[in-house]
């Protein structure tokens, strides 16, 4: 039977099960399919925003990040981060979108896919013979990290608050506004995220910005020192502070410097070009990602304590490991399935560990504030 012979209730229920660009150009093959289209056309739309781009909570929140201040009065940095995670925190779980939300959540909702069909290459770097595309649930738990590093960084690397706050956050400072960001998400949202980063940070180590021991390895003889310079980035403290400070980049600049950048001199100029106190202050995510898991370990992560122990083995956060990326010693391997079994990738141990993933997956807390996280966890 052709499509043209299908009934308009047929029609629509094949625009839902469309990603955005198949449904945008189905509805353009004919008058027919067009009217079809118009009948339930911000539904459709919703529908295929999900399809594509999933979450959309979390690409609704980033999109908020990005839009300047609705008051037009001068606010001081503390109210306007404040005010800003109050509007973010309190969107509801299934959030009314607009036409205009939806044309910004496309741009940031297009970057997060690209890095789906990167990531691959980044999961399975050394172990290629078990590398393989995402199924559409990885896909939406990688782009549910992407989008939470990106609204992390669009709030608290912006230069406007590095000024206000350039030191990482302390431990003891409950109303953090970074912690109180991180205690929105969930463990399984964090761990996921903490998997992302230590991808990243690998990226960047290998690919973007390698130090002269990394250099050194891919070629069979010693180089001159001059040659050297033209390809590393330095050796010890001071290029650990240089990756320290990549990492405050949001995944559009990664990208960038990813697919349209090659030699050093690029590279270089990419990073001038983020202004002289670019690195004044290193990123910080990964100190309030810390502090914010050590608060939920102090509680078990609402598990009692025998059973915790037990299954504590699935709880990991690949970035906070002070042996970053993929070097163990001196073997190159990628991470391991035992330290990703709550990460993006669906594996076989994660199905005996429903249970615990059921109480680790809604453990966030609405606001993030501290009061909201001890009665919750108290309950």
């Amino acid at each position: 039977m052709s499509i043209t012979d299908l009934s308009t209730e047929l029609l629509q229920k094949i625009f839902e099960y469309s990603e955005l660009q198949d449904l945008l150009h189905l509805a353009q093959t004919s008058k027919r399919n067009y009217r079809a289209y118009l009948g339930r056309r911000m539904p459709l739309l919703e529908h295929g925003m999900h399809n594509s781009y999933s979450p959309l909570p979390s690409l609704l929140k980033l999109t908020l990040a990005n839009e300047p201040a609705p008051s037009r009065r001068p606010i001081g940095t503390e109210l306007r981060i404040s005010l800003l995670l109050n509007r973010i925190t309190s969107l509801p779980a299934t959030p009314k979108l607009t036409l205009e939300n939806m044309k910004k959540m496309v741009s940031y909702g297009k970057i997060a896919d690209r890095w789906t069909e990167l990531y691959p290459r980044l999961r399975w770097r050394f172990g290629s013979d078990n590398r393989r595309l995402l199924k559409s649930q990885e896909k939406e738990r990688l782009r549910g990290a992407v989008y939470n590093h990106w609204i992390y960084t669009t709030l608290f690397h912006s230069r406007t608050f590095t000024n206000y706050a350039p030191d990482p956050p302390s431990p003891v400072s409950l109303d953090d506004p970074r912690h109180r960001f991180l205690r929105t998400l969930s463990t399984v949202q964090q761990i996921q995220l903490s998997e992302y980063l230590a991808h990243i940070e690998t990226l960047v180590e290998l690919d973007l910005y390698p130090s002269y021991s990394v250099v050194l390895e891919q070629y069979p003889h010693s180089l001159p020192h001059r040659s050297l310079s033209k390809l590393g980035w330095g050796e010890g403290s001071e290029y650990r502070r240089l990756v320290r400070d990549i990492m405050k980049l949001s995944p559009a600049d990664l990208l960038h410097l990813y697919e349209h950048t090659s030699t050093k001199s690029e590279r270089s100029d990419f990073l001038c070009a983020q202004g002289v106190c670019f690195g004044d202050v290193p990123a910080t995510l990964n100190y309030a990602l810390s502090s914010i898991t050590n608060e939920r370990a102090r509680l078990g992560f609402g598990v009692e304590g025998s059973k915790l122990r037990s299954q504590l083995r699935a709880i990991q956060f690949p970035s906070l490991k002070s042996a970053q990326g993929v070097f163990k010693g001196e073997e190159e391997r990628d991470l391991s399935d035992e330290e990703l079994l709550f990460g993006v990738v669906e594996l076989q141990g994660r199905k005996s560990l429903e249970a615990l993933e059921r109480v680790v997956e809604r453990d966030g807390v609405e606001s993030g504030e501290w009061e909201a996280f001890v009665a919750a966890a108290e309950m």
